[in-house]
């Protein structure tokens, strides 16, 4: 009875494992080290990125009944991982997630922080915050604050950030979409 309880368990893990979708994911890592000369001694700062590329593979329709199918575009969902490591232990000290999305023509990076995300445009040479992105204890759902707007937000299907909040002026409630940068 034992051993047909594990082979039961051990088929239902196989089908678990089986029904994840395909997908292709590249990453790229890239260290440098500085050293630091402060006066007393020469101190040795690393920083690692780490950048991740994920593209789903989606097969032409009019192949579904063929063996061999033909693979058709689709988006590619880039993520940057930094980590800092400015002491001299061999962990790194600090870690940000950065995920690139687009509004009105302009890039934004939303940073991940504990309790939501920091977002911010996308300017090398003068980053400008753009907001504050809280997480409630729901699940995929945010509060969403800058200096003009205060609303909801949450992650559709598609992975685009929406935030829905009430226009004073027009008396509506207004929907924005930050379109995830594939």
């Amino acid at each position: 009875m034992k051993s047909i309880i594990y082979i039961c368990l051990l088929f239902l893990a196989g089908n678990v494992f089986a029904q994840e979708k395909p997908k292709n994911v590249s990453e790229e890592v890239e260290t440098k080290t500085i050293k630091v000369n402060n006066g007393r001694e020469v101190v040795e700062k690393k920083v690692r990125v780490t950048t991740t590329e994920e593209q789903g593979i989606v097969f032409d329709e009019k192949d579904k009944n063929k063996k061999d199918k033909d693979i058709v575009e689709s988006p590619v969902k880039v993520k940057k991982t930094i980590e800092i490591d400015d002491d001299r232990d061999n962990s790194y000290d600090s870690k940000v997630e950065v995920g690139f999305y687009e509004f009105e023509g302009k890039r934004y990076h939303f940073r991940k922080m504990n309790n939501g995300f920091l977002v911010s445009t996308e300017n090398k040479q003068n980053p400008n915050d753009f907001g504050n992105v809280l997480r409630f204890n729901k699940e995929n759902h945010y509060l969403f604050r800058n200096a003009d707007t205060v609303g909801i937000g949450y992650f559709n299907p598609q992975g685009n950030f929406v935030i829905e909040y009430y226009d004073k002026k027009s008396g509506e409630l207004v929907s924005q979409e930050f379109m995830e940068i594939k």
